[in-house]
C-alpha cells in the first residue's frame, strides 16, 4: 500500500489526517464543554475521530512503506524525527476515538441503563469522559501537529 494512481499514498492521505484529527478534536471539546453542542452533535465527534484513526493507520501504513522504498538502509536526520513523531500519531488519535465514544456512550439511556451503576458513578464517568476528551483533544493536536511540521521540515527542509 504504497501508491494510488502512481502517487505516493503517504502524502496524499497525510493531508486527510491533518483536517481530520483537528475537526474530531475541535468538535469534541465543544462536546464535553457546552451540553447543547453535545446533544445535537450525538456521535458526530466518536465518528470523525474513528475516520481520523484510520486515516492516521492509513498515513502510517504508507509512510512505512515510502521509508522502505526511498530510505532501504534506513533513515536518520529528519526523517528520522518524522518518523519517530508519526510513530505516536496514532495512539493520540486512538485515545481521542476512546474518550469521544465514551462520552457519546454515556449519553444513552438503554445503554447506561443496563449498567448495574448508580446515578452518581454515572455522572463520576460522564465527567471522566468529558475530562479525557478534552485531553485526548489536545494531545492528538500535538502529535499531529509535531509529525505534520516534522514532515514538512524533512521534505522542504528547515
Amino acid at each position: 500500500m504504497d501508491t494510488f494512481n502512481g502517487l505516493p499514498l503517504h502524502p496524499l492521505v497525510v493531508h486527510f489526517v491533518v483536517v481530520a484529527v483537528p475537526v474530531a478534536a475541535f468538535v469534541a471539546i465543544a462536546a464535553a464543554v457546552w451540553p447543547a453542542a453535545r446533544s445535537k452533535m450525538g456521535p458526530l465527534p466518536s465518528i470523525i475521530a474513528f475516520l481520523g484513526l484510520i486515516a492516521t493507520w492509513v498515513a502510517m501504513s504508507a509512510g512505512e512503506s515510502l521509508e522502505e522504498k526511498l530510505f532501504p538502509d534506513g533513515v536518520s536526520g529528519p526523517v528520522a524525527t518524522h518518523t519517530e513523531a508519526g510513530d505516536v500519531v496514532i495512539i493520540g488519535v486512538g485515545c481521542l476515538f476512546g474518550a469521544a465514544l465514551l462520552m457519546y456512550l454515556v449519553t444513552i439511556p438503554a445503554i447506561v441503563d443496563r449498567l448495574p451503576l448508580s446515578e452518581p458513578v454515572v455522572k463520576a464517568i460522564d465527567v471522566a469522559a468529558r475530562v479525557l476528551s478534552v485531553a485526548a483533544a489536545v494531545a492528538a493536536l500535538y502529535l499531529v501537529y509535531k509529525a505534520g511540521d516534522s514532515g514538512a521540515r524533512a521534505v522542504w527542509g528547515g
